[in-house]
């Protein structure tokens, strides 16, 4: 992520880019990818969870499936078919940069690892499940403006342009890259991350309690971002891509010229 979701958070840490990738040289040849892509999870195996349909406060579900979701901080426990229900799309084919130390089918995917992240973030802001997030992406991506109406139980709205990329570059971070993350005082474990194109204009709506809500312009234009991160396998949410970092081309503090294609 990562706009301010899934991927999404990490566009407000990292917006403002507006650069257009070139391709390099790939190890695929990218064709479409149409669809919803998902991840089974333990609900899709019938699991304790596979009976709750809608939104359902923690109280009025079975003891098995509350001690499912009580790790997870929430009040709400989301429906077992969520991904499905917020239609998160398969990720556009990834270019993969890492010279076959990830294969093409482990670099795709994590992208929809990715995406299925930003399904899941989507479905928790909208739903003021703050402590949920915390299982998607590190705190540097967790907007402060999302944080303060979470925690005084609004919700926030987030557009498919502000979770779902355009297109995908996998490149190693590198000791270029981890010394770019270190001058931002970001975390510098990670080994890979996506270089993302964001559709623009993109508009995010911050809704508050007491009933204000509040248009946020994530970015004007198509814009690129850095999603470092991890590739997880969640017990209850699935596989996902937990970023933690961020960046972007325009940042002077100098991300590696590769990843905006200079």
């Amino acid at each position: 992520m990562f706009a301010t979701a899934l991927v999404c958070a990490w566009v407000l840490a990292a917006s403002g880019c507006g650069a257009t990738l070139s391709v390099a040289t790939p190890t695929t040849a990218p064709t479409s990818r149409p669809g919803v892509a998902r991840a089974p999870s333990p609900e899709d195996m019938g699991g304790p969870c596979a009976g709750v349909k809608v939104t359902t406060p923690i109280g009025d579900v079975a003891p098995a499936c509350q001690a499912l979701w009580a790790p997870y901080g929430v009040t709400l426990v989301p429906p077992s078919n969520e991904l499905a229900i917020e239609h998160v799309p398969n990720a556009p084919p990834v270019v993969n940069m890492t010279d076959g130390a990830v294969s093409d089918a482990t670099a795709q995917h994590w992208a929809d690892a990715s995406n299925w992240d930003s399904g899941w973030w989507k479905g928790a802001q909208a739903n003021d499940q703050l402590f949920l997030l915390e299982h998607l992406v590190g705190p540097a991506l967790i907007p402060a403006a999302e944080v303060d109406a979470l925690q005084g139980g609004g919700s926030v709205d987030q557009p498919d342009c502000d979770l779902y990329p355009l297109s995908s570059k996998l490149f190693a971070v590198g000791a270029e890259g981890k010394a770019y993350f270190a001058r931002k005082r970001l975390p510098t474990d990670d080994d890979y991350l996506f270089v993302v194109v964001y559709s623009g204009p993109c508009t995010e709506t911050v809704r508050h309690a007491g009933g204000l809500a509040t248009s946020i312009v994530d970015f004007t234009e198509d814009t690129t971002v850095f999603t470092p991160g991890v590739f997880r396998s969640d017990p209850v949410l699935g596989d996902l891509w937990f970023g933690d970092a961020g960046g972007n081309c325009q940042d002077p503090l100098g991300p590696p010229p590769a990843w905006c294609g200079r």
